[in-house]
């Protein structure tokens, strides 16, 4: 609780400080953005052997006049649009009225009604009030025209002289960001750094290429629909979709009102709205997920809140650097634990484990979502890895909340039920695509199959040991496997009749922790009583290896113990193959046909 105290007293701490520093934060940021950007230039200049210095003054000049020169294009740009204003306002008046014209529909009579009781109640005009402005100096007529343009050229010097400082001092700045932090991170600090300005970097070139294919084909169409100035919002696109979401509204408002303006009829306005559309639908799904990925690391809902959160503190400025700065959040939550919930909730890492995410989807009670996740998991890693790192992992989980006593029998039920059924349902999958194994299909076709000694498979004690050894029984592929599952639930003396039945001469207990690992040494010893050519191996399930309890384990009689699926798989082919004496199960067919007719004799 204190902690949690501590970190909203410091996010409301910083909030204040951002916005109350933010004259002298945005140039910085800025400048620290443009930076990000020169940098990889400016090295390159470096290693060409022209100087840090000189290499600085070289990227920021010809930086800053390519800002410039879309500026002043820009400009001009705006400067003919509003030069040519009066020329639509015939047009628009028309299309103005047009929307006015009453109809014959409620809606215009509801209009008309509204006029006729504001003319009753005002019915006699107002003459307009006469203001008489006072003459003003020159000097305050200058200082008028100036004090506008003093705070945005101030802002801009600010921007260009940190930018040169960031590039010039790169090293330094980020040993006192060390130092800041702390001596003892340096390798925290260090790789936080790296990935932050890697992160940065990428996003803004990716943005920059998205960007400049959607405004260079919206200027080129909007060129041929016939919208003056195409050139402006081509460019203004291009830049406006810098800022998340609201941007390319923004950007594609501006020639929706000027096509409104310029044409006698609506085609231009539909044709504007149409070619806008295919370009993001094109980008929305061809372009951005090709060149996006994750490159900038953080989730669509920490976007939004990232653009709200800096709007707030900082204006437009704060809604276009909001996504880098988040980035560089997100990253140092990432490697600093004390701030690993900035990470959490910024980035798109899932914040639980496969496993976890499943055992919550089967706590939920919630099937569906439950299967998708592990038909996806299988889908991308196969099923070996599924039920060795999801569905095994899971089954632990559940049994830690049952002996915690915090699991109801309810979902303990649907827990194993459902685990169950999907088991079921992969394996029937996998049977119908006809999908064979690895091992399967690198193994000859033309041989005949000696059959597997048979393998038992038993649970510890509870239904989570029997689970698990329904999963394994299930890897354990025909015809080097013949794998018999002990019913559940038995007693201990019943289980060791059916093993005793079935002539199992390797014997699998299945345990799944945290009280598991006693109930299966108890059933070993009781098994090597009984039956003492066996060979017994104990999988404890998802548990970290202990000398001590893999001891006691051996002492009880255990040949083998393992802790994940696989290992298990490996263990009992070495068991099966060191009982039966001979690695061979398969004979070669042809082989033998050929030793018939050459007149050997055949072996069995």
């Amino acid at each position: 609780m204190k902690t949690g105290a501590a970190s909203a007293i410091a996010v409301l701490i910083a909030a204040a400080v951002l916005y109350l520093a933010r004259d002298v934060l945005i140039p910085f940021a800025l400048a620290g953005l443009l930076a990000f950007l020169l940098a990889p230039a400016v090295r390159r200049l470096e290693r060409w052997k022209l100087g840090r210095v000189l290499s600085t003054l070289i990227v920021v000049a010809l930086g800053f006049s390519l800002i410039g020169a879309v500026a002043y294009v820009a400009g001009t740009q705006a400067v003919s649009l509003a030069a040519k204003l009066p020329e639509y306002r015939k047009n628009i008046t028309a299309k103005i009225r047009d929307l006015k014209k009453p109809g014959a529909g409620k809606i215009a009579q509801a209009q008309k009604a509204l006029k006729d009781l504001e003319k009753q109640a005002d019915p006699t005009p107002r003459p307009p009030l006469q203001v008489t402005p006072t003459p003003q100096s020159p000097y305050a007529q200058l200082l008028e025209f100036v004090t506008p343009f003093v705070k945005p050229l101030g802002t801009a010097l600010a921007v260009i002289v940190f930018t040169i400082l960031m590039l010039l001092h790169r090293e330094s700045m980020r040993e006192k960001l060390i130092g800041l932090i702390g001596p003892r991170r340096i390798n925290v600090t260090t790789q936080a750094l790296d990935e932050a300005s890697y992160r940065v970097s990428r996003y803004l070139f990716m943005q920059l290429v998205v960007n400049a294919c959607f405004g260079i084909p919206f200027g080129i169409a909007l060129y041929f629909i016939g919208i003056p100035n195409a050139m402006l919002w081509g460019l203004l696109a291009t830049v406006l979709r810098f800022i998340p979401y609201a941007g390319v509204w923004i950007a594609v408002s501006m020639p929706l009102v000027l096509a409104f303006a310029v044409s006698d009829g609506w085609s231009q306005v539909a044709w504007v709205a149409g070619v806008f559309l295919a370009l993001e639908l094109a980008l929305i799904n061809i372009v951005e997920p090709l060149l996006y990925g994750r490159s900038a690391g953080l989730s669509p809902i920490a976007i939004i809140l990232a653009a709200l959160f800096w709007t707030l503190l900082w204006g437009p400025v704060g809604l276009l650097l909001a996504t880098p700065l988040t980035v560089c959040v997100a990253v140092m939550g990432r490697y600093m634990p004390e701030l690993g919930y900035l990470n959490v909730i910024l980035g798109v890492e899932p914040a639980l484990t496969p496993q976890a995410r499943f055992y919550q989807r089967l706590l939920a009670m919630d099937e569906d979502e439950a299967e998708d996740l592990a038909e996806d998991f299988a889908n991308e890693k196969g099923l070996l890895a599924l039920y060795g790192e999801m569905v095994i992992p899971a089954l632990a989980l559940a049994e830690q909340d049952r002996h915690a006593h915090t699991l109801e029998e309810q979902r303990e039920r649907f827990i194993f039920d459902t685990i169950r059924e999907l088991v079921e349902y992969l394996e029937d999958r996998r049977r119908m695509k006809g999908e064979p194994t690895d091992e399967a299909a690198a193994k000859p076709t033309n041989v005949v199959h000696r059959p597997a000694p048979p393998v038992c498979l038993v649970g510890a004690r509870d239904e989570a040991d029997h689970v698990a050894a329904l999963v394994l029984a299930r890897m354990l592929e025909a015809p080097e496997f013949n794998p018999q599952l002990i019913a559940y639930p038995l007693p201990a003396g019943e289980t060791i009749d059916q093993i005793a039945a079935k002539a199992c001469k390797v014997v699998c207990i299945s345990a799944v922790p945290p009280h598991a690992a006693a109930h299966a040494g108890q059933l070993c010893k009781r098994l090597k009583q009984r039956l003492p050519e066996v060979k017994v191996m104990v999988a404890l399930w998802a548990a970290d290896r202990s000398d001590k309890l893999e001891s006691r384990l051996r002492d009880a009689g255990v040949d083998e113990v393992v802790t994940r699926l696989p290992e298990a798989i490996a263990a009992l082919r070495e068991l099966q193959q060191l009982k039966s004496g001979t690695d061979h199960v398969y004979v070669d067919r042809d082989r033998a046909a050929r030793r018939g007719k050459a007149g050997e004799p055949r072996r069995s």
